[in-house]
């Protein structure tokens, strides 16, 4: 987890708070992850409930014209998250801020 400045390892069965407004990212090292989320106030929650659609199948998608994230346009995306108070980071801001983070292995 990269919160702000600082760099936190976290293993099965700890936690972590990440405050609102400093700015938060984690990178996932193992091949399965299982999380639990409080996210408190619950607007973040009704952004995601905003952009979110059923699923088309229950396996993972892995043929090439899939959208993920990685070429996905995110401009809708960016608006519905700036309406309930959530604003992504440019990776410029990303170096800034959270100088620790692997930023540049995500923009090749």
């Amino acid at each position: 987890m990269y919160v702000g400045g600082d760099v936190f390892s976290v293993r099965a069965g700890e936690c972590i708070f990440l405050p609102r407004g400093k700015p938060h990212a984690w990178l996932i090292t193992s091949a399965e992850i299982q999380k639990i989320a409080v996210v408190i106030p619950g607007g973040f929650n009704d952004a995601l409930n905003k952009l979110g659609v059923p699923a088309g199948r229950m396996e993972v998608p892995n043929d090439v014209d899939t959208v993920t994230y990685g070429n996905a346009d995110l401009t809708e995306t960016i608006k519905v998250f700036e309406q309930y108070g959530v604003r992504l980071l440019t990776p410029d801001e990303i170096s800034k801020e959270m100088p620790e983070y692997p930023v540049e292995a995500f923009l090749s």
